[in-house]
């Protein structure tokens, strides 16, 4: 196996295990927001060491500031996802979803083009979403959403930073600035969902989950850099797809999270997972 698969599949990897380890957190909010000022913090390191910043033209400036708006906003839903249901529940849905918002966008507003092999992936991926909520769903369609509503809107956050990631890297600008960015915008959003006593939510997380948000806050700079390194040297479809393997992974460490996922929701996220490789194509 050459070097970019490998570099993608250690990202599906790492982005999927600092999610478990969000999840594993009490309380989710402060973990976040330590977890995204780390990364902050060693992608500055990484930049000043590297080449200093470099951000070509206002649009990308600009761009990169959407972004972080849109990371803020997923970060918020993120936490409130893991909160109310199970990882490889909400990991499915906002990952699956989001290719699925990205595809609608591209293909209706920027007139990429679309075959039939895409139609079947969007379908498969939308029939495994269904799939992970078919108990819900049957009991009472109200709770179709409610248990889960944090993590469809999500993905909607999650397409739209892609798209603007997109957008900024067409115009030349350096990943590792744009990231930066990103992560600056998104630490007030943040920082406001720490409402109350926030001083005391962030010391008292920092005391007792010292190692954990380290980790995290390492796996989540590692993910992102490390997927655009990959994407740099594999074609962007093969490299999307694999780093859609996070989703497998999710579902795994979800069972050593000790959650129930029923056979009916191991499926839709193995049929999510199988869309998002044809979707990507």
């Amino acid at each position: 196996m050459t070097l970019g698969p490998v570099l993608l599949l250690v990202s599906a990897f790492l982005h999927a295990a600092w999610n478990a380890t969000a999840k594993s957190s009490q309380d989710k909010e402060s973990f976040l927001f330590l977890t995204i000022l780390i990364s902050g913090l060693i992608t500055l390191g990484i930049v000043l060491t590297f080449g200093g910043f470099q951000m070509p033209t206002a649009s990308t400036w600009w761009v990169g500031v959407l972004s972080g708006i849109f990371e803020g906003l997923y970060f918020i839903t993120l936490a409130k996802a893991l909160r109310t249901s199970s990882l490889g529940q909400s990991y499915t849905i906002m990952r699956g979803g989001a290719m699925i918002v990205v595809w609608l966008i591209s293909t209706i507003y920027l007139q990429e083009r679309a075959g039939g092999i895409q139609y079947l992936g969007a379908a498969l991926i939308f029939t495994g979403i269904v799939a992970m909520n078919l108990k819900d769903f049957s009991e009472n369609i109200a709770n179709f959403w409610k248990g889960n509503i944090w993590a469809y809107l999500s993905a909607i956050f999650i397409a739209g930073y892609h798209l603007c990631y997109h957008h900024a890297l067409v115009e030349k600008a350096d990943p590792k600035s744009l990231f930066f960015v990103a992560m600056v915008v998104s630490l007030p959003f943040l920082f406001w969902s720490l409402r109350k006593d926030p001083v005391a939510r962030i010391t008292h997380t920092l005391k007792t989950r010292r190692k954990a948000v380290l980790f995290t806050g390492s796996a989540a700079t590692a993910s992102f850099l490390i997927f655009l390194y990959g994407l740099r040297i594999s074609a962007p479809g093969f490299a999307i797809s694999l780093r859609n393997s996070s989703i497998f992974f999710a579902v795994v460490f979800s069972y050593f999270l000790k959650e129930s996922l029923s056979r009916a929701q191991v499926f839709g996220a193995c049929t999510v997972g199988i869309g998002a490789f044809l979707l990507s194509l």
